[in-house]
């Protein structure tokens, strides 16, 4: 007997081919083209049931990971957080090397940490992001920290440099490069050889930091990932 799934239908006017993807803590998800049958959806699941059951497995350990943290490592200054939750408390509250957060529910929860995350990023990039612009005289207009999926940082031709708060797990050297990189952008808004040439000039290293920035994904906890692609 074939086992039945739980799924998100999307019919999408790019799409050419039906297909089957895991969303990220969100299940799975059928995506078709406008003339695709939707009647036909049952069987193009059943016909893929293995590997929906398997990818569905590995989703459900990312969720069981996703626990609320007892502590907080933060990369960037090398300090861990005590994590305690405690009821009696109406808000979060920071005090020494000991986060408080109350005990109001998952998402309550976890709102309430990224908050805190949020407030730390805003006290640490400002100061990194303005003494590099000193360092390298390639200046910006305004900063914004953002929660981002993808990206560690982008800059706009406005002159924004957008930083993504969980750089805040990135080793400081890193940090500092992916800083280096975006304000570079100020004088290149794209990738071309000069660009390279720029970045290089400001950090001979780059292609390490590079390297050590997508090594930095796996770092972000699971319960800030679970709350992007919720």
């Amino acid at each position: 007997m074939t086992k039945a799934f739980d799924y998100s239908l999307r019919v999408s006017r790019k799409a050419k081919y039906a297909k089957l993807q895991i969303k990220p803590y969100g299940g799975l998800e059928v995506v078709i083209p406008v003339r695709f049958p939707k009647k036909a959806v049952p069987q193009l699941v059943n016909q893929h049931a293995e590997w929906i059951g398997k990818q569905l497995e590995k989703q459900a350990h990312r969720i069981s990971a996703a626990a609320l943290p007892s502590e907080i490592y933060l990369a960037i200054t090398n300090s861990l957080t005590e994590v305690v939750y405690d009821s009696n408390q109406q808000e979060y509250r920071s005090q020494c090397d000991c986060l408080i957060i109350t005990n109001s529910g998952y998402q309550q929860s976890v709102k309430q940490l990224r908050l805190w995350l949020r407030n730390q990023a805003w006290q640490l990039l400002p100061p990194m992001l303005q003494r590099l612009s000193h360092a390298t005289g390639l200046d910006y207009k305004k900063i914004s920290i953002r929660s981002q999926k993808t990206r560690w940082g982008s800059c706009s031709t406005s002159g924004t440099i957008s930083l993504n708060d969980q750089l805040l797990f990135v080793d400081r050297a890193s940090a500092e490069y992916l800083i280096i990189h975006e304000l570079c952008h100020r004088h290149h808004m794209n990738h071309s050889a000069k660009f390279w040439q720029l970045v290089e000039f400001h950090c001979p290293n780059y292609r390490e930091h590079e390297a050590a920035l997508t090594r930095a994904k796996s770092a972000i906890p699971e319960w800030i990932l679970r709350d992007l692609y919720s």
